[in-house]
């Protein structure tokens, strides 16, 4: 007897944020920046600009964070950053988006469905080519 093939859905982006909800992904993001900042590669770069976490300047830039995901993911959402030119000075090199997305793929895949963990891989991996391009340019280029 063969197991049953379990069909999921396909995840589209206007509904994504619905399958996860706001609560979930705030969870994830918290998660995972606390990962972020154990990290020996990732916490100075993010230490320097942000200071302790959770304090300091970390309130603010996880409130710009779930409003990027939210509006990335189809949900309601006020962000209007330029997330490139955020990234331009702090001395971020290829190394540091390899973590940063291998990270990430651990936490989405401890915490969510795999359609959803899936789904947010790819946006991100796709983010982060131009976040890369963006961090690698002398601060004087946009």
């Amino acid at each position: 007897m063969t197991a049953p093939v379990m069909v999921t859905a396909p995840i589209v982006a206007g509904r994504l944020f619905d399958q996860i909800g706001e609560i979930t992904l705030r969870r994830v993001l918290w998660l995972f920046y606390e990962r972020v900042m154990q990290d020996e590669l990732l916490a100075p770069v993010f230490r320097a600009k942000l200071g302790t976490f959770p304090k300091d300047g970390w309130p603010v830039h996880m409130t710009r964070l779930e409003g990027f995901w939210r509006a990335t993911t189809g949900g309601p959402s006020t962000y209007r950053g330029q997330p490139g030119p955020a990234h331009q000075g702090h001395g971020l090199e290829a190394e540091h988006f390899e973590r940063w997305l291998a990270l990430w793929d651990k936490t989405l895949r401890e915490q969510l469905d795999p359609p959803e963990a899936e789904a947010l891989l790819k946006m991100a991996s796709r983010m982060r080519v131009n976040l890369e391009r963006f961090a690698t340019l002398p601060l004087d280029k946009p």
